[in-house]
């Protein structure tokens, strides 16, 4: 009776009411499978609607520890690069760069190998992923085994910008720039570097000046990765995509990115780089895809020694949803998207 009862009231209850109903109980099941099936240590579930923050928080911030919070910080990787790709838009906007600018006139000296049968990398390349550069320096392959990745973090982390920039003089694109997409992340670093030189100040006080600050983003405890092998992972330095936040920071940065009202928003959710049937482009370090019935679904995600994030927009539904992970296998991006379009069809089911 009391079973029968409660769908009598989800049935007269309000859509939205219902459809938040219907989203928790699709939540805590993918959450319970996802940790059954990929051994997963804890995962976190934020949803931004029309502005309203609601989170989900399961398992632990490490083995044997308590449960994660919306201030657990996570380490986000390359959901980083949408950061930084904002950053660059702004600084389009104000008139400071152009995204046609060879990436070279930021650059000191002289710069031969930046570009690839006469079409040289410019800064558009950088952020929609067709730099054709190289995807690591300095290359790491040789370490050998390396359980939790600690050997591999601390040669990142002794790894400087003159380091880099040494590498990148003897790097060059392995095809011509903008023709295909490949990840690198060379190309995201050397914006970072560009970035710099463009605003005039380090890359982390523009990072707390133009991201951090304004909304207020804040973490308590961070929580602990570990590897595909159940190692405990290494941590990376923050500027080297090791960057940390919580799902409330992170609902907050989502929340800034369904604003398309800012030209800068706007310009970073600009296909420039389209599949032959035109339903799917990249833009600024997004990969944005038309939705049946209409509206996009933005997205990217996130993998580092110990952790995996996604994070999907929906601006026309003015909808974002993040989920953050500390274990991190081949395996667990997808299975985080999985249970992103799973919340979401709940959420906001497609017109029929």
């Amino acid at each position: 009776m009391l079973r029968h009862s409660m769908i009598v009231l989800l049935a007269l209850a309000p859509p939205a009411f219902a459809q938040a109903a219907g989203a928790d109980v699709v939540a805590r099941a993918a959450a319970s499978e996802y940790l059954a099936a990929e051994q997963g240590v804890g995962l976190s579930i934020g949803v931004v609607r029309n502005g309203k923050f609601t989170s989900w928080h399961f398992g632990a911030i490490a083995k044997g520890g308590p449960a994660p919070t919306a201030d657990t910080a996570y380490e986000i990787g390359s959901i980083s690069k949408t950061i930084t790709s904002l950053l660059l838009a702004r600084a389009v906007v104000a008139g400071k760069a152009s995204l046609d600018d060879y990436v070279r006139k930021y650059l000191d000296g002289d710069w031969p190998k930046l570009e690839f049968d006469g079409q040289p990398v410019r800064l558009l390349h950088l952020a929609n992923m067709t730099s054709a550069l190289p995807d690591n320096l300095p290359d790491l392959s040789g370490i050998g085994e390396d359980p939790g990745r600690f050997r591999m973090a601390k040669a990142i982390a002794a790894y400087g910008e003159a380091d880099f920039l040494a590498d990148l003089q003897r790097a060059s694109p392995g095809k011509r720039p903008g023709e295909e997409v490949a990840h690198s992340n060379v190309a995201a670093q050397l914006m970072i570097y560009v970035l710099e030189r463009v605003y005039g100040v380090p890359y982390e006080d523009l990072l707390v000046r133009e991201i951090e600050r304004p909304p207020g983003f804040t973490h308590s405890a961070a929580a602990t990765g570990y590897d595909a092998e159940d190692n405990v992972a290494a941590v990376l330095p923050r500027e080297k995509f090791g960057w940390r936040y919580s799902t409330n920071d992170m609902l907050r940065y989502a929340a800034l990115q369904l604003n398309e009202k800012d030209p800068a928003v706007a310009l970073s959710h600009r296909g420039s780089w389209f599949t032959l049937d035109k339903k799917t482009a990249v833009a600024m370090n997004w990969i944005a895809t038309d939705l049946p019935g209409g509206g996009r679904q933005l997205r990217t995600s996130g993998g580092t020694f110990g952790f995996a994030s996604v994070i999907q927009l929906y601006p026309e539904r003015r909808l974002g949803i993040v989920l953050m992970a500390n274990r991190s296998k081949p395996t667990t991006q997808g299975k985080l998207s999985d249970i992103a379009d799973r919340i979401v069809g709940a959420l906001a089911p497609p017109p029929r």
